[in-house]
C-alpha cells in the first residue's frame, strides 16, 4: 500500500475536505442534542430521529425533485419524533432511556417497512445526484483552508448555519439561559416561575429537528441514495459526542470532525489497500472511526 496516497502532502487537503463533509450529519444532530440535554432531557432516540429524517428527506427529494422539499421533510420527520419523545418523557413521565430505545426500534421498523413497500418492486435502488459543491468567492482560494471549508455543497452550509444558530441560542439569548437553568436546577427554575416542561418540550423539538436535518444532510448532501438503516449508528455517535464534548457544542463539533476525518481516513486506507480484495479484513477499517470515538470517550472519562 502506498501511504503517500493516504496521508501524503498532496492527499491531506482532500482528506480533510472529505472529513469535514462526513462529520456534518453527526455534528448537526449532536449540537441539537446538546441543547436538548442542557434542558434536562436524556434523548437516546437521536438515531431514530436521524434515520427517519434521512428516509423522509430522500422520499421528499426523489418524488418532488426538489432538494428544499426533501430538507423540509427531513426536518419535519425529526420534529415529529421529537414531539413523540416529549409526549412520552415529559407529558406522560415515562422512563427516558426506554423511550429512546423504543423510538429507535420504531424508526428502524417503520423505515424498513416503508422502504419495502415503495422500492422493493422496482428491482433497483433509487438514486439521485447530490447537489454540486459551491465555490465561495474569495474564501475558496485561501491556501489549505479554502478547499476544505469553502468548496462544499449547499446542505453543508445550511447545517453549519443551523449549528451556529443553536450555539447562539444557548449562550447569547434569554431562552438559552432559561434552558441552562432548567437543566441545572429545575426546582429553582420552577420556583422562579419558569415553565420547566414547556422549555424541555421546545428543546426536544429543536433537537429532533436538528437530528432530522442531519439525516437530510447525509442522504441528500452526500449519498443520493437510501437503504434500510442508512444512518448506521450515526445517531448513537452523536449522543456519545455530546458526552465527550461535556455538553459544550464547540467541543462536540471538534469531536464530530475527528470522527469524520477518521472515517475519511479509513475509506482512503481501504481504497489504497485494495478494498474488499485486500488481505487485511476491511471490516476493521470500517470499525476504525468507532474505535477512535470509544478511545476518546475512555480517555475523557479517565481524566474527569
Amino acid at each position: 500500500m502506498n501511504w503517500n496516497e493516504v496521508i501524503g502532502s498532496s492527499a491531506l487537503v482532500p482528506l480533510f475536505s472529505s472529513g469535514v463533509a462526513l462529520a456534518m450529519p453527526t455534528a448537526t444532530a449532536a449540537v441539537g442534542e446538546c441543547l436538548s440535554e442542557r434542558a434536562g432531557n436524556l434523548n437516546l432516540g437521536v438515531e431514530g430521529m436521524m434515520l427517519t429524517g434521512a428516509f423522509s428527506s430522500f422520499i421528499g427529494t426523489y418524488y418532488t425533485h426538489s432538494i428544499a422539499v426533501g430538507v423540509l421533510a427531513g426536518i419535519g420527520a425529526g420534529l415529529a419524533l421529537g414531539a413523540l419523545m416529549a409526549i412520552l418523557g415529559i407529558w406522560l413521565k415515562t422512563d427516558q432511556v426506554i423511550n429512546g430505545i423504543a423510538l429507535v426500534l420504531f424508526a428502524q421498523g417503520l423505515t424498513a417497512f416503508v422502504y419495502g413497500k415503495l422500492f422493493s418492486t422496482i428491482g433497483t435502488t433509487p438514486t439521485f445526484s447530490p447537489p454540486p459543491n459551491l465555490h465561495v468567492p474569495l474564501l475558496d482560494g485561501i491556501p489549505g483552508l479554502g478547499p476544505v471549508l469553502f468548496r462544499q455543497n449547499s446542505l453543508f452550509y445550511i447545517a453549519l448555519a443551523a449549528m451556529l444558530a443553536v450555539i447562539v441560542v444557548i449562550y447569547r439569548t434569554r431562552f438559552g439561559l432559561t434552558v441552562r437553568a432548567v437543566g441545572e436546577e429545575p426546582a429553582a427554575a420552577d420556583a422562579a416561575a419558569i415553565p420547566v416542561d414547556r422549555v424541555r418540550w421546545i428543546a426536544l423539538l429543536i433537537g429532533g429537528a436538528m437530528a432530522g436535518l442531519g439525516g437530510a444532510v447525509l442522504v441528500i448532501g452526500q449519498l443520493g441514495i437510501v437503504e434500510t438503516n442508512v444512518t448506521e449508528g450515526a445517531g448513537w455517535i452523536a449522543v456519545a459526542l455530546v458526552i465527550f464534548g461535556r455538553w459544550n457544542p464547540l467541543f462536540v463539533i471538534c469531536g464530530a470532525f475527528l470522527f469524520g476525518t477518521t472515517d475519511a481516513l479509513q475509506l482512503r486506507i481501504q481504497a489504497a489497500s485494495g478494498g474488499v480484495t485486500s488481505g487485511f479484513p476491511y471490516e476493521f477499517f470500517q470499525a476504525l472511526p468507532y474505535l477512535v470515538t470509544l478511545a476518546v470517550m475512555i480517555a475523557v472519562a479517565v481524566r474527569a
